[in-house]
């Protein structure tokens, strides 16, 4: 298994734009692990305050 990323976490929220009527995502994003929000990507190596994302089935 490959080591976990910002967009395998919890605190990891993922960009849009929205183009001819639809959202799209981006490769960009945000962490919200305290103390601030930070600008990430979803390929980044995930941090010290990493929390696996819960299922969405």
């Amino acid at each position: 298994m490959s080591s976990p990323t910002c967009s395998d976490c919890a605190h990891y929220y993922q960009h849009y734009i929205r183009t001819h009527r639809r959202f799209v995502e981006i490769h960009d994003g945000h962490c919200v692990a305290a103390p601030r929000a930070r600008n990430r990507t979803p390929d980044t190596p995930a941090c010290d305050k990493f929390l696996p994302r819960p299922d969405r089935t």
